[in-house]
């Protein structure tokens, strides 16, 4: 064995002698199980997208029948018939989808002698039919203004007439009392059975009369009806039919799907042989009779739904509970005391919340579908409002010559059922327990 070489003391030199060194302290950012959800969801770059125009299409059918001013109800349909079927059409726009533009065939004295030049935007003189008709393309508005203006009578009230004379005078007492083209009445007429016959500037009348300017973004339906507004209208209907059915069956199948998994034996037993009794209904069976027992009214349609719309989730819930309930830290909390209410939701049922959001989510696209296809196929036909099965129904009708009525309900629903298929598909992803602390 070789000697030992020593190496002098003084050859040793201390690094530092002014302060102590000590070992740096390891330190991660703490997340929680939401924290971590969230992270991985916003990486979904598509659920992200989906959440935002789900977020616009909620907002848009809050607010959006009170973006257009269009007071035509109920009281007084008989002006909205006249605006029946009219073209999409955006402000200052001359030409396009949202021009306001349609064709119109007649025969050609009729754009020669009867329709105003300024209303014809091109005539199609070299294409006649087997009737001797040709078609034209015109500003439908202004011709439809013009029909009901020049080339019909239109019935007032003695109230409206008042109304109508009143603006005119106020009018005419102005710096141009010669102005005709300023006043509201064309052609006056005496009274005749409680109305007055009159020619009168309709679109300026109902603009100062019942506050409604017309220019429908989304055009109108067979009803004279804003489709703009109608569209949001049914929307909310829709939304709210399918949040209040998805709160209650979440609700309703959580407790009872918890209550059989959690206590199992004869409890489990008895609400599996019910549940499968009431899965048996059709329930096509149940909102039939429901229908027509109460009506076609937005809470019978509620109740349909929830008949046996829980099932599912307490299914769902009860397997859940039977996953968690014998894992190590419930069993050390029913050691230290914890009473089975304490252990069901504040131990068990928070492990199981992300997979019961993801099913909220989910359900919710699917009650608003089922909701359409039946309003669509006429089965649910709320009389008080409106809906977009109802929409899609209508238009449907009149695909041919007025698609744009099939056309912005099926875009409508068919976002909304994508965005939310897609940002359910991200919650149940970034709610996945397996895929914690993952990095992709």
């Amino acid at each position: 064995m070789s000697e030992m070489k020593k190496i002098p003391k003084e050859k040793f030199v201390l690094v530092q002698t002014d302060k102590i060194l000590y070992d740096q302290k390891m330190q991660t950012k703490s997340l929680s199980y939401f924290q971590d959800a969230m992270i991985r969801f916003r990486k979904n770059k598509a659920s992200v997208v989906a959440a935002i125009i789900l977020s616009i299409l909620i907002i848009m059918a809050i607010i959006g029948p009170f973006l257009v001013k269009y007071n035509l109800n109920d009281l007084n349909q008989k002006w909205a018939n006249r605006l029946e079927k009219l073209p999409p059409k955006i402000e200052n726009v001359e030409s396009g989808f949202w021009s306001g533009n349609k064709t119109i065939t007649n025969f050609p004295g009729y754009f020669e002698y009867e329709v105003p030049e300024e209303i014809i935007i091109e005539l199609y003189e070299d294409d006649v039919n087997s009737a001797g008709q040709i078609d034209a393309l015109v500003d439908y508005y202004a011709y439809t203004n013009w029909q009901m203006s020049y080339k019909t009578k239109t019935s007032l009230s003695i109230d409206e007439y008042e109304q109508v004379k009143e603006y005119d005078n106020s009018l005419l007492n102005d710096d141009n009392p010669d102005n005709d083209d300023q006043v509201l009445i064309i052609n006056d007429a005496p009274e005749l059975n409680g109305t007055y016959k009159v020619n009168i500037h309709f679109f300026e009348f109902l603009d100062v009369i019942y506050d409604t300017e017309v220019q429908f973004i989304f055009g109108s339906d067979d009803q004279g009806r804003d489709l703009f507004t109608e569209l949001w209208k049914g929307a909310r209907v829709s939304l709210m039919i399918a949040t209040a059915v998805a709160s209650i069956n979440i609700i309703v199948g959580v407790i009872i799907g918890s209550i059989s998994g959690y206590f199992g034996g004869i409890v489990d037993l008895v609400i599996e042989r019910l549940s499968e009794i009431l899965s048996g209904l059709p329930f096509l069976a149940i909102l039939s009779i429901l229908l027509l027992t109460y009506g076609n009214k937005i809470w019978v349609v509620i109740l349909a739904f929830t008949m046996t719309g829980w099932l599912g989730i307490a299914r769902l819930t009860r397997a859940q509970f039977y996953r968690y309930k014998y894992r190590e830290y419930v069993l050390a909390a029913r050691t230290l005391g914890a009473n089975d209410k304490r252990l069901m939701f504040k131990h068990i049922l928070p492990n199981a919340i992300g997979t019961l959001i993801t099913s909220f989510v989910l359900y919710i696209p699917g009650v608003i579908f089922t909701e359409s296809t039946y309003s669509f196929l006429g089965i649910i036909n709320y009389a008080e409002t409106t809906s977009v099965g109802r929409l899609l129904s209508n238009g449907q009708l009149v695909l041919k010559t007025h698609f744009y009525l099939e056309l912005f309900p099926a875009v409508f629903i068919s976002l909304l059922m994508l965005s939310f298929n897609l940002f359910g598909n991200g919650l149940r992803d970034a709610f996945n327990p397996s895929l914690r602390g993952v990095e992709e």
